[in-house]
């Protein structure tokens, strides 16, 4: 018996029960479905949180107050100072983009007809090129706006669309924070949401001095920040950040007042909960094939009982037992791989759905389609072949004169 001969032939035999087929085949559908749709939506999600880290800077490292305690919190100790920076800058300054120092605080920014609660970051100019800000109107902040501890601002856009939504332009204007008086000196380009989903761009930067001597009235820095221009040395920067403050400080390895990090460290957490999540997806998408697959298994030994009879006609004129045995087989495989594609349909279709609801990218891996597709047939034969079996070594003669 040729192998379209027995393909048509196990079609044939399933269309027979049609109902039976699909809902034996219901657990494959589940499990690929679920494999295909969480694959999807995971890779997605894993290429918008790579887009953040681009946008936050992949290369950036952090130095705040506070040592590290058991529970990954700050505890707060020792500050950080313009004297920390200074003496960075003067180790560091030409292996890095920039260091740059930043004392940030909450306050209300108005106009004459607006007014919101926003981040008041007070910085200098290498913030510019350690953030990588891209200026869209105006100037960033300039040496000389240190030393006269100007009044003025750079705007980021949030501030700009709710401080200023009809004017394209606001540089020249006034914004008053507090009892201060800034003018707009510049605009930037948005940047979007942080890896934990904080806006970026949520936020007005002004000279250091000036927040130091005419806002806050401290010099104590909410953290200094520093990028390499080589990932390779990301790491290694790190360590030498963190020796230069010890020997500064008089602590020892362990006993730090103060925490170096970087980005990639703080978003490692979601890479790992992302990860865990995918092969949890898979593990359980995994139960439902071996369930689908104990369906089959169940409804092909029932067909070998109800097709007894059938099955002894063909041993009898001609049909070998390995001719049942392929028989059987094929159609286990194909109600299988009906499962599976119905599954990918399935779950192709539910990752553009929350593709749609979250408003992230979806990715498609056409090698795991495969995958999904040569799992479900793995599944048909495996589970298939025992039945099959069992009606191959049927005796004829006792199968003609099964009722």
């Amino acid at each position: 018996m040729g192998l379209f001969t027995a393909i048509h032939m196990a079609l044939a035999a399933l269309l027979v029960h049609k109902g039976r087929s699909v809902l034996t085949s219901l657990g494959i559908v589940i499990g690929t479905g679920a494999v295909i749709a969480m694959v999807s939506a995971a890779g997605g999600a894993r290429q918008k949180l790579d887009e953040r880290l681009e946008n936050v800077g992949k290369n950036l490292i952090l130095v705040r107050a506070g040592a590290r305690s058991t529970n990954g919190t700050l505890t707060d100790l020792k500050p950080i100072t313009n004297e920390d920076a200074n003496l960075l800058r003067r180790h560091f300054r030409s292996r890095v983009n920039g260091i740059t120092e930043v004392q940030a605080t909450i306050r209300t920014a108005a106009t004459r007809t607006r007014s919101c609660a926003t981040m008041v970051c007070g910085t200098n100019p290498d913030m510019r090129s350690v953030r990588a800000w891209v200026v869209k109107h105006g100037r960033f902040i300039t040496d000389e706006d240190l030393k006269k501890q100007a009044n003025i601002c750079v705007l980021c856009s949030t501030v700009h669309d709710k401080l200023f939504p009809d004017l394209p332009n606001p540089v020249g204007q006034l914004v008053r924070v507090d009892h201060m008086q800034l003018r707009v000196v510049g605009v930037l380009e948005p940047k979007g949401r942080s890896p934990i989903g904080g806006d970026q761009d949520d936020q007005i930067f002004i000279p250091l001095t000036t927040i130091q001597k005419k806002l806050v009235g401290v010099e104590s820095l909410s953290l200094i920040l520093t990028a390499v221009p080589d990932m390779a040395q990301l790491d290694k920067t790190k360590d030498e950040i963190a020796a230069v403050l010890r020997e500064k400080r008089h602590v020892k390895l362990g006993q730090e007042d103060f925490d170096v990090s970087t980005v990639q460290e703080m978003a490692s957490i979601a890479i790992i909960m992302s990860t865990t999540m995918h092969f949890l997806a898979i593990a359980i998408a995994s139960i439902s094939l071996v369930v689908g697959g104990i369906g089959i298994m169940n409804i092909m030994l029932v067909s070998v009982t109800e097709r007894t009879r059938e099955i002894g006609i063909r041993m009898a004129i001609g049909a070998t037992p390995f001719d049942v045995l392929i028989q059987f087989l094929i159609e286990a495989v194909v109600l299988s791989l009906l499962g599976g594609s119905i599954g990918v349909s399935v779950g192709l279709g539910i990752a553009y759905s929350l593709s749609w609801l979250a408003h992230w990218p979806i990715v498609i891996d056409l090698s795991m389609i495969g995958i999904a597709f040569g799992v479900s047939a793995c599944v048909g034969i495996f589970f298939g072949y025992y039945p099959a079996w069992r009606a191959s070594q049927l005796d004829p003669i006792e199968a003609l004169r099964y009722e």
